[in-house]
């Protein structure tokens, strides 16, 4: 569930400051936004993408079933994924209120 947000919102956060003579701190501004999530699909050889690959597998004696394999070679992960919309990160600590 690692989310995370966009790499140039954190570029533009982060601000450097003079500590005593040529020292520089970093100090990173957090938002409470989430821009992109890690996807939890994969693409396989084809370009298709999906949680889960198989393949049929055909019987070895004539009257026995076809049986399904699952496919765990040549998947490429999805990577991160762009969200519709922001979301609130988890770990931030905002209280919401609403007056009803």
């Amino acid at each position: 569930m690692g989310g995370s947000t966009s790499k140039f919102k954190r570029w533009m956060g982060s601000r450097e400051e003079d500590v005593g003579g040529c020292e520089k701190a970093v100090k990173r501004l957090a938002t409470p936004f989430v821009y992109t999530r890690r996807g939890s699909m994969y693409f396989d050889e084809d370009g298709d993408v999906a949680h889960e690959f198989y393949e049929e597998v055909p019987p070895l004696r004539r009257g026995v079933k076809a049986t399904m394999r699952r496919i765990l070679t040549n998947l490429t992960p999805q990577g991160d994924v762009r969200l519709p919309f922001p979301c609130l990160h988890v770990d931030f600590p905002i209280v919401l209120y609403q007056d009803s």
